[in-house]
């Protein structure tokens, strides 16, 4: 091992303390906090290292806690880690991977995935020699320990396999690992088959160089073990079989045949896992869009077999719960923390690329909300998706098989066979609606009394599919008006009076049919909130209700269907009879939570997306909502900045403001907002840094300033949040500086005079995050707000202000329009940079006007890709402005003008059409006056396309 050499207190100290963690009664709170204390000393996770590999004295449980806490340090802290500290942790560790205790050899793969995950196989030569040497062991707990490690640095880091190994003469890791584990594949030991086919398995979508040169031995060790005695083998032989399928259709395509067959036979296996891995096989076929016509005759088969794999089993998880939700009597039990999905934020980006979809989320988009009927992915889903896939493939076709099986179900008296019938009828919703259209009203007429069935389960899935017709609904409404709509009525009504059902688990499933049927209004139809009107109110007041009366996971769906109907009635939410249906249960749960509360990351993020489209009528609630939401953010930037003065971190980026400015913009937002006590108190001192609620706490006061306008302000003006956002802007989390940018530009269409006192600290901050080196994959969308704000800034501020950096300005977008590479600028910050670039020309020409030529073409090429719309107009009356001011710099791109002119479909602004006519005009005058032919040689570089989509345009200014 390396040099390092524990003392004796420490190991003694920690020993004690990892064997108290796992006696009964104590307080694993308070040890785990001194665990966490414990982090700040830099050679702790040597101790920890040393403990898990050498305590052999101590209890399993002790040395796997030390090996565990030692993993989560070092997913967080390997990359700080001084070079000897590393070489001492991975000499630890390697012996243990064969290690006698299974758990212990298990946990040490666990940690050797990490390292390997920050720092690669290269710098872990020993490890990379060491896997394929213990793939040929005798020694079985050798063999496990390294098959078991392999499989985990496959599963978390596949693009590592063709990682040259020096110890081999450079050969690539694949290369090493592959042959043995085809070896393997013929072992005797069940456990070593499965995980030889296993860890291949997870090579197969990446192809190393490894498994390229042995394919065909792959496959052929597949088939061998088709019929394996072993079900765990069986069901890797049939996932390897369907991820052949996928990414070598080539070489599966002559025994595809032969491959049907046996997919038919496995998914109608006894064991679910080999059922499940066969069911994915229908899928992934249609997806690559391989011979429908190969499937086709086994579709009397397979149909059948599907079906039977969509009833519940009779010892089902999500039944029972549902059946006790059913039997408490309508007290429905609050949900626990692990009955929630991770809180995932949708982040806000504005400007270019950036949807209403994308910023807000829909609850609806997609299929997600079948992940609020469906909890885990089983074979019961899976064989629904098939279905779901197979009726977009083959249509009504499937009809004459699978309509009598359906039928006889929906008579059955098992509640299991008719809520399969009623999953199936949704499964096929789409792909076999011209066949169901005749019986459409009939269908739903039957399915309406199911959402009273006694079966909880039946009155689930009964709202999932009546929500996956309600495309046709609307469709009888538009086509048939007054006489389509009484289907639609009752429909609408069901899915509410479900909503106000007595069992959480339905709620949930209503709710999200809700959402889906609002989200569908809204597709191909201009006017949904017309399609809505009658339901509108009833719509709000039961999910006012919901948010009132529902448990904490219902009440998460709730907030996505809000968010939903929101965005799709748009500025009719505004209206204040609406608008306040909901926004006082909304706003109450924001500011009675407690601060360190994470179900209010759901609701920030829900007023975030509703507040827009309520304008004034959030007026009555700014005031709690505003003070909230920066108390929330200051509160969190205090608990950020000591966590990570803690850690030894920096608390910004490069250039920006040192710790003390940051915690006086912290302290300033939390006396302001009422939060002053808790940091005082020290309640900042035992919360854990979430980034979340800061980026959330600045979505909420954009939400705000883009639904009040101007009426923000006064709350604004009388507020630190200028000076907190110069901190967040700095921040080293991007999505910290996504929401501040977001919000500056907000800030700039609101209410610009408070930004001007700050004005050089944020422009110069936008300018350092555009560098090219900072425009990183994960850094792309704060560095898109960064430049949509800058170009807000631009048309807000007096031009004479923003004078002094318009060359800045336009240096740092051209560099983002003249990158030539490694790689590609992204579409979405070269659309940005075109726009804030033209802004900024509109607004400071004589500043620009003589460095045109060196970014006029780049520009022109940009400009070309950009939809029309209002930012267009401004990046064109820049363009204008500047080729008026020195035509002759834009002359050689005279072409690239041109296309980029004939890039409109359609321009609004009569000013800026009758601009780039004259210009044409002028640029056809001056050259024709310069010599014969001088026009007619600049002309002739124009595409002729191009000419021809300006003389619709323009006429013949050409």
């Amino acid at each position: 091992m390396a040099s390092w050499q524990p003392t004796q207190e420490g190991v003694l100290q920690l020993v004690q303390l990892l064997t108290l963690y796992q006696q009964p009664g104590t307080n694993q709170s308070q040890i785990f906090q001194q665990l966490e204390a414990y982090r700040a000393y830099p050679d702790f996770n040597n101790y920890l290292a040393f403990l898990f590999a050498t305590g052999d004295q101590l209890t399993v449980e002790v040395r796997q806690s030390a090996g565990l806490l030692l993993k989560n340090n070092l997913s967080k802290q390997y990359n700080e880690l001084q070079p000897d500290f590393k070489a001492y942790i991975k000499s630890a560790l390697l012996p243990l991977l064969g290690h006698a205790t299974r758990e212990l050899r298990h946990t040490a793969g666990t940690i050797a995935s990490v390292i390997v995950g920050l720092g690669g196989l290269e710098e872990w030569p020993d490890l990379a020699a060491a896997v394929p040497r213990c793939l040929q062991a005798e020694d079985a707990n050798v063999l496990d320990g390294a098959l078991d490690t392999l499989y985990k640095v496959l599963e978390d880091h596949p693009r590592l396999m063709d990682t040259p190994v020096a110890s081999a003469g450079g050969a690539a890791f694949s290369k090493l690992v592959v042959p043995p584990l085809l070896r393997l594949m013929q072992s005797p030991a069940e456990d070593v088959r499965r995980s030889a086919v296993a860890g291949l398995n997870l090579m197969a979508p990446g192809m190393p160089a490894g498994l390229q040169d042995n394919v065909d031995s792959f496959l052929q060790g597949l088939f061998a073990l088709a019929n394996d005695t072993s079900n765990r083998v069986r069901k890797e032989v049939v996932v390897g079989l369907v991820t052949a399928t996928s990414f070598l259709p080539d070489r599966v395509a002559p025994f595809m045949g032969q491959l049907v067959e046996y997919m038919l036979a496995s998914n109608e296996h006894s064991d679910p896992a080999v059922a499940l891995a066969a069911a994915e096989f229908w899928t992934a076929y249609l997806e690559l869009q391989l011979d429908p016509g190969l499937l086709r005759p086994a579709l009397p088969r397979l149909i059948p077999v599907l079906l039977k794999n969509m009833v519940f089993d009779e010892y089902d998880d999500e039944v029972a719960e549902a059946e006790a939700a059913e039997a408490s009597g309508g007290v429905q039990k609050e949900d626990r923390d692990q009955d929630l999905k991770p809180f995932h934020h949708r982040a806000r980006e504005h400007g270019a690329e950036a949807t209403e979809d994308g910023a807000e989320g829909g609850a609806a988009d997609g299929d997600d909300d079948d992940d609020e009927v469906f909890s885990a992915w089983n074979l019961r889903k899976c064989s629904a998706e098939a279905l779901d896939v197979l009726s977009n493939n083959y249509g009504d076709d499937l009809l004459p098989v699978l309509l009598p099986i359906v039928q006889q179900r929906l008579q059955d008296s098992n509640w299991r066979s008719r809520e399969s019938a009623i999953l199936a009828l949704g499964a096929i919703s789409h792909g076999c609606h011209q066949g169901l259209q005749p019986y459409l009203e009939g269908m739903v007429t039957m399915l309406l009394p199911a959402l009273q069935d006694a079966r909880p389960m039946v009155r689930i899935i009964t709202c999932w599919t009546l929500g996956r017709y309600s495309h046709w609904l609307f469709v009888g409404v538009l086509e048939r008006g007054a006489a389509g709509r009484p289907l639609l009525d009752q429909v609408v009504a069901g899915i509410l009076g479900r909503m106000a059902d007595n069992n959480k688990f339905v709620q949930a499933a209503a709710v999200s049919a809700l959402a889906v049927l609002v989200e569908t209004a809204s597709e191909g139809h201009d006017a949904a909130d017309k399609l809505l009107e009658p339901y509108l109110k009833a719509i709000l007041e039961a999910l006012a209700m919901a948010l009132t009366r529902y448990t904490r996971r219902g009440v998460v769906v709730t907030y996505d269907a809000l968010s939903c109907t929101a965005r799709v009635l748009g500025p009719r939410m505004g209206d204040p009879a609406l608008a306040t249906i909901v926004l006082p249960p909304l706003v109450g749960k924001f500011t009675t939570s407690a601060l360190t509360d994470k179900d209010l990351l759901a609701t920030m993020e829900c007023l975030a997306n509703v507040t827009p489209h309520t304008g004034r009528a959030v007026e009555p609630y700014a005031k709690p909502l505003y003070d909230r939401a920066l108390a929330l953010a200051a509160f969190y930037m205090a608990v950020g900045q000591q966590s990570r003065q803690a850690a030894g971190v920096a608390n910004a980026l490069a250039g920006g403001p040192d710790a003390a400015t940051a915690a006086a913009a912290a302290t300033a937002g939390a006396a302001y907002g009422g939060a002053a006590a808790a940091l005082a108190n020290g309640a900042a001192a035992g919360v854990e840094y979430d980034v979340n609620f800061v980026v959330l706490s600045l979505d909420v006061i954009s939400g705000m300033a883009q639904g009040l306008g101007a009426s923000i302000e006064s709350l604004v003006g009388a507020s630190p949040l200028v000076q907190m956002l110069t901190v967040c802007c700095w921040d080293t989390s991007a999505d910290v500086r996504q929401s501040a940018f977001a919000l500056v530009g907000d800030l700039a269409s609101a209410c610009v005079a408070h930004l001007l006192p700050a004005l050089d600290t944020l422009v110069g901050c936008a300018l350092a995050l555009l560098e090219l080196p900072r425009i990183t994959e994960h850094a792309l969308a704060s560095a898109n707000n960064a430049c949509w704000s800058l170009g807000e800034l631009t048309i807000k501020v007096d031009p004479e202000r923003i004078a002094p950096h318009a060359e800045a300005i336009a240096l740092r977008m051209t560099s983002i329009l003249s990158f030539s590479g490694p790689g590609r600028m992204p579409p979405s910050i070269l659309e940005n940079a075109s726009i804030t670039l033209g802004r900024t020309a509109w607004r400071c020409s004589e500043q620009l006007a003589p460095h045109l030529a060196h970014f006029v073409t780049p520009w022109c090429m940009q400009l070309r890709n950009i939809r029309d719309g209002t930012e267009k107009e401004h990046a064109f009356l820049g363009l204008c402005r500047l080729v008026r001011m020195n035509p002759e710099a834009a002359l050689p791109a005279f072409p690239m003008l041109c296309a980029a002119f004939a890039s409109w479909r359609r321009v609004g602004c009569e000013g800026l059409r009758n601009e780039m006519a004259q210009i044409l005009q002028l640029y056809k005058a001056n050259l024709a006056a310069a010599g014969p032919g001088r026009w007619e040689q600049v002309v002739g570089g124009v595409a002729e396309p191009v000419r021809g989509k300006l003389q619709q345009m323009f006429g013949p200014v050409l």
